[in-house]
């Protein structure tokens, strides 16, 4: 898979973890990220040395990410039929316009906005937020690669909290759960993801 493309962003310009998920556009354009890919396996490794930065992934169809190691923020939006397999993420995870995709992310905090037919597996320290979303499915979260536990614990991640099933939707404010969102049944749930090889076809 080809490498990410770096885009010199002015500090200025850089998202900020407090933003909103509604007008997301600029954000997608700034940081550093995947765009405009079809049926491609796309892999990235953030360097445990490095800064740790916000990451974009946008106008996906077809696609498998795989983003191991730490980041501070992951902003996605317009995926089609993708799956994204995601490393432990110490701010937000902002999700929008997704449709048939399968997401299994760890984060401290999780806002999904107009998802349709999704399966999400989280581990997340905040109750996850839906909002303008259909048919979307929670399980706990399923990945494995080398050294992810060191990950997990540098991102205070290490402990399963339980709230991948604690789901607030936005737009359903009765006492009754909403229609939106369900458990995802045991026995239609992917098993563990092994994500170490770096090998386009391996996991």
């Amino acid at each position: 898979p080809s490498p990410a493309q770096n885009s010199i962003v002015n500090e200025s310009e850089k998202p900020t973890l407090g933003i909103e998920i509604v007008g997301l556009s600029g954000v997608f354009q700034s940081s550093q990220g995947f765009r405009g890919k079809e049926n491609e396996v796309l892999v990235k490794e953030f360097d445990r040395e490095g800064e740790i930065g916000e990451f974009s992934v946008s106008n996906l169809k077809g696609c498998e990410v795989r983003l191991k190691g730490c980041l501070r923020a992951l902003f996605v939006n317009k995926l089609r039929g993708c799956r994204a397999y995601v490393g432990p993420v110490f701010g937000s995870v902002l999700i929008e316009d997704v449709e048939e995709c399968v997401f299994v992310l760890a984060s401290h905090q999780i806002r999904i906005h107009n998802a349709k037919s999704c399966d999400f597996y989280l581990r997340v320290r905040s109750r996850p937020i839906i909002e303008d979303s259909s048919e979307v499915r929670f399980a706990p979260y399923c990945l494995k690669y080398a050294g992810m536990e060191k990950d997990l614990g540098e991102a205070n991640l290490s402990e399963e909290t339980g709230n991948w099933a604690n789901v607030d939707d936005f737009r359903w404010l009765r006492a009754v759960q909403s229609p939106n969102w369900s458990v995802l049944p045991e026995n239609e749930r992917i098993e563990m993801v092994d994500i170490s090889n770096r090998n386009e076809n391996g996991g």
